[in-house]
């Protein structure tokens, strides 16, 4: 079969892929300092652990396994093949998932925020601004995986045709 990429361009997509998990280890972090800098914000601590760092990056690993796993296949040449449909599922109901629940934190935040007189108004917009940016990106990253799925779809058809011509 035909590799369609390069072995080192996908060992440095694995490597930033094992880097990114790390990345775990931060939420705790984030979360106790939004609690440590608005009072007002210290009861909500858990459910934005529970959410964003444990539900949202658990969602987010588990596509980068999916995303692991077609790579692996791009480097065998058989990423046109069947295999590869279901690990593009598995990143879109990860991303899903995951945009629900930033959606649940924005609503979470938004509401226990807005009378908060802990909290300067400039900072509440900035962070609702970003909690809504950041729905809108992973809105955007659903839409082009559905995309890259017909797009996969498609070659994988014409693939599989051409290989009962030949």
């Amino acid at each position: 079969m035909k590799r369609y990429m390069n072995k080192w361009v996908l060992l440095g997509l694995k490597v930033i892929i094992a880097l990114a998990c790390l990345w775990t280890f931060a939420a705790p972090i984030l979360s106790e300092a939004m609690a440590g800098l608005y009072s007002s914000q210290a009861a909500m601590r858990w459910p934005y652990l529970i959410i964003m760092g444990i539900l949202f990056l658990v969602c987010v690993e588990i596509a980068f396994a999916a995303v692991w796993r077609l790579l692996s296949l791009s480097g065998s040449g058989t990423v046109f093949t069947a295999k590869a449909m279901p690990c593009v599922n598995w990143v879109l109901g990860c991303a899903a998932i995951a945009t629900a629940l930033t959606v649940l934190v924005s609503l979470c935040f938004l509401i226990s925020g807005w009378h908060d007189a802990t909290m300067p108004a400039m900072d509440y917009y900035t962070i609702a601004l970003v909690l809504g940016v950041a729905v809108l990106a992973e809105i955007g990253f659903m839409l082009l995986m559905v995309v890259m799925k017909g797009l996969l779809r498609a070659a994988t058809d014409q693939s599989s045709e051409l290989e009962q011509v030949i």
